[in-house]
């Protein structure tokens, strides 16, 4: 079975280009709202429960559709933990057994089916008593949108950024992270991000779980939200190494000219997968993954 949950917050719009990019392989899809409409600092947002209710009814032809109210935003947390809470109360509510994948609202797959196939052919069944593991995408954000088209960050021949995405046995410690092992497959997701419109951002860099961690200074987030602010697709050449928390992760930009996101998915050539599929393979195998921490040398990625 495959159960997808969304934790859905202040910028759920963005669900109109992440769930139909899932929905025909999904089996169970769970949406989780705070019913106060808090974000995980406890800050109140603005919310169209009509525009948001319509969408899904719309959307969800098959029933497959669970709206989730709960508290996900207890003040005695801060935005990590508030974070963790509401990832392992999705799933709770998706119950037991199954692949659980967790897709945050702006993050578009690629080829869902083509990851549904490799995580069946992992097991195509997990019942959650199997030895727990993550499954892993590389990720392509979008650093922001201008008047014509998107900067968005390019690796060249370095590993990309990856993010666990689906699990055998859900345990987020740390947003998806956790100390299971982790596989890695070659299916791509866009990271809108950073992408938004300049009060969308710096609400953002102030709410979301990151805010706990790395941008929890507030001269610093601000430092970081006038960096943005500033780089357009004429300077963005000249941006290096600018990940808030890991800066060589994201090396540099690239420029893509589309208006809209369905253009720039259409016009964004896909990376090639720096790994060839026996590095993956070995990158893959547990038994490897321990001789490379005996043997430092070894270690691929």
């Amino acid at each position: 079975m495959i159960k997808v949950g969304f934790c859905v917050s202040y910028d759920w719009e963005f669900l109109k280009h992440s769930i139909p990019r899932v929905y025909q392989e999904a089996d169970i899809i769970c949406l989780a709202l705070d019913k106060d409409r808090h974000s995980w600092k406890c800050n109140p947002y603005d919310f169209d429960d009509n525009a948001f209710y319509a969408f899904v009814k719309g959307i969800d032809t098959q029933k497959k559709i669970d709206i989730y109210e709960d508290d996900f935003s207890l003040p005695e947390l801060n935005s990590r933990e508030n974070c963790n809470r509401h990832r392992m109360m999705i799933a709770e509510r998706m119950g037991k057994g199954g692949w659980h994948i967790q897709v945050d609202s702006d993050e578009y797959f690629l080829d869902f089916s083509a990851f549904v196939k490799d995580l069946k052919k992992i097991h195509t069944n997990p019942t959650g008593n199997e030895f727990p593991i993550n499954v892993c995408c590389p990720i392509i954000p979008l650093y922001k949108k201008t008047k014509e088209g998107f900067l968005v960050v390019t690796y060249n021949q370095q590993i990309p950024e990856v993010f666990p995405m689906a699990s055998n046995k859900p345990n987020y410690q740390r947003a998806r992270h956790n100390g299971y092992f982790n596989i890695w497959t070659k299916n791509w997701i866009i990271h809108e991000t950073w992408a938004r419109d300049k009060d969308a951002m710096l609400y953002k860099l102030r709410n979301w779980g990151h805010s706990a961690e790395e941008l929890h200074q507030q001269k610093y987030a601000l430092s970081y939200y006038n960096l943005w602010q500033n780089t357009d697709e004429y300077n963005y050449q000249f941006i290096k190494q600018f990940h808030p928390a890991s800066p060589k992760v994201w090396e540099q930009l690239s420029y893509i000219e589309a208006n809209n996101i369905d253009e720039l998915i259409q016009n964004l050539k896909i990376p090639k997968f720096p790994l060839s599929n026996l590095q993956l393979a070995f990158k893959n195998s547990i038994n490897y993954s321990r001789l490379a921490k005996i043997f430092p040398f070894l270690r691929i990625g």
